[in-house]
């Protein structure tokens, strides 16, 4: 079952942003756009997860194209990237998102991870002058959503300086520690 998980997982993104989707759009909009804004990046990631790991295009993207590794034991499989994404988007952004509604300052790094995760796909982009898989959510959701809730959150709530460094500094170190994950599993893999 958990080996069923490891390569199915992003299957079930489609359709839980849909899921997902529809009842933000019904309950949340209509009372708080700021909290709309916050919520809806968990359907918008779940997409970009959808077009990033569903035909396994990412992993063996950066198995090949940033590892250089063209066959044998990818440093980036199937169980790395299954523990990599399901506790931060399936888990602690809806987390986040549900302490918004208490304190809406609970989500301000949604909308910054958003981005940073957008721009890295953009970035490697324009560096290959290529398609990475992920990237058309990136720029048609990722970035504009996530700058727009950025924009709106800025304009209508004073965010204190500590808060908005802690939100960036959480943002920025999930990104380092995803990577130091993969990176660790790479030189892991070197050694064998």
């Amino acid at each position: 079952m958990i080996n069923w998980l490891y390569t199915n997982w992003a299957k079930l993104s489609l359709f839980l942003a849909v899921i997902a989707a529809v009842p933000i759009y019904i309950f949340i909009k209509p009372e708080n756009f700021l909290l709309f804004l916050i919520w809806l990046q968990l359907p918008i990631y779940l997409l970009h997860q959808f077009e990033e790991h569903n035909w396994n295009g990412f992993k063996n993207y950066v198995n090949r194209n940033v590892f250089k590794v063209k066959e044998g034991d990818f440093p980036l499989n199937d169980k790395i990237i299954f523990w990599v994404n399901i506790p931060i988007i399936w888990i602690l952004i809806p987390i986040s998102s549900g302490l918004s509604f208490a304190n809406i300052m609970f989500g301000l790094w949604i909308p910054y991870f958003a981005v940073f995760n957008s721009l890295s796909h953009v970035i490697i982009s324009v560096r290959n002058r290529e398609y990475n898989p992920g990237l058309l959510i990136s720029l048609i959701l990722g970035i504009p959503v996530g700058i727009y809730a950025l924009i709106i959150f800025y304009s209508y709530i004073h965010v204190p300086a500590l808060i908005s460094a802690i939100s960036i500094f959480f943002a920025v170190l999930l990104h380092i520690l995803v990577f130091s994950i993969i990176r660790r599993n790479y030189k892991k893999q070197d050694n064998r």
